[in-house]
């Protein structure tokens, strides 16, 4: 790995390795990366390439293991934290378990769901994170985002940010639109019943899925909505495929739940990609329900994957 600064003054490494830069620990190796501290840092790459990989904690983002070729930005520099009374406003790199912290320090309410989840501000933003009848898109006023196509900042309301399950305007046109930073109101409430709240929430997580002593991706599928409204669990869709501890060389469903994959030593991309397809495959052949995925491809892409992942895209 190469270290040089003298694209602007912009931190960045050649033949970089992403494996502590993903939750699922994956060994990819990109050919550039920048750690960018500034919002005008951040738009100075988007000036200088047409196409990037945005990466905050790496916790849906599947690496290929032939490597990135387009440039990586590494946000987690970008992670500044400021109060004023009950608004916030927080930097794309920020980690949202901090953020949590924070506005418990500040008898701040709203944010209690994002304690114990591995990402940054930027990637809750773009999929409108949420647990716990908590969501992104419950506080949230508006969000400072780049527009890669038109090449300029742009301030988007809290309605225009399109809001849905998991979803956003953002995710939406990805990779068009970039989360820069984004502003909140909470409200205030006692301490403790805010710590009681996010105590439980970490107690919930800790029950139901895994730790990232075991490196995941989190939740692999949505949870289905069925044209009546009814919302069923991806996991016990798997679950009922029998696929529980079903393995494709060392990547496997969990044991304990169906919609978690895990690297269980040193997987390949190519690993990851087959088990999620069957579990997709599997669901679909025994229920008719086409799983969605939450999990992004970053990377070369085999003859395979290329396949898979433009199946998955479809839906």
């Amino acid at each position: 790995m190469d270290c040089t600064c003298s694209k602007n003054s912009i931190e960045f490494y050649k033949n970089f390795q992403l494996q502590n830069f993903n939750t699922l620990k994956m060994s990819s190796i990109a050919d550039i990366a920048f750690f960018p501290k500034s919002e005008s840092e951040m738009c100075s790459i988007f000036k200088m390439y047409d196409k990037v990989h945005i990466l905050g904690w790496g916790s849906n983002t599947l690496f290929s293991s032939l490597g990135v070729r387009e440039p990586v930005v590494i946000t987690k520099k970008m992670s500044d934290i400021s109060f004023r009374k009950d608004i916030v406003e927080v930097e794309a790199g920020a980690s949202v378990q901090k953020l949590s912290v924070e506005a418990y320090n500040n008898s701040l309410s709203g944010f209690e769901f994002l304690i114990g989840i591995p990402a940054s501000l930027g990637g809750a933003v773009a999929m409108n994170a949420g647990a716990h009848e908590q969501s992104i898109s419950d506080t949230i006023i508006c969000a400072r985002v780049y527009d890669t196509l038109e090449k300029k900042v742009l301030t988007f309301s809290k309605d225009e940010l399109v809001f849905s399950y998991r979803n956003s305007i953002i995710k939406q046109n990805y990779p068009r639109y970039v989360v820069l930073s984004a502003k909140f109101q909470l409200q205030k409430k006692d301490k403790l019943e805010i710590k009681k709240r996010m105590d439980e929430n970490t107690e919930f997580r800790k029950r139901v899925q895994p730790s990232l002593v075991l490196p995941n991706l989190g939740s692999v599928f949505k949870n289905p909505v069925l044209p009546d409204g009814e919302k069923l669990s991806a996991g016990m869709l798997v679950d009922k495929c029998g696929l529980k501890g079903f393995h494709i060389g060392n990547a496997g469903v969990w044991e304990n739940h169906g919609n978690f994959v895990i690297n269980y030593h040193n997987c390949t991309s190519s690993d990851y990609t087959n088990v999620i397809k069957k579990m997709y495959d599997s669901v679909k052949e025994k229920f008719n329900i086409e799983l969605e995925c939450e999990i992004v491809y970053a990377g070369q892409l085999s003859e395979f994957e290329d396949k898979v992942w433009k199946q998955l895209k479809k839906n």
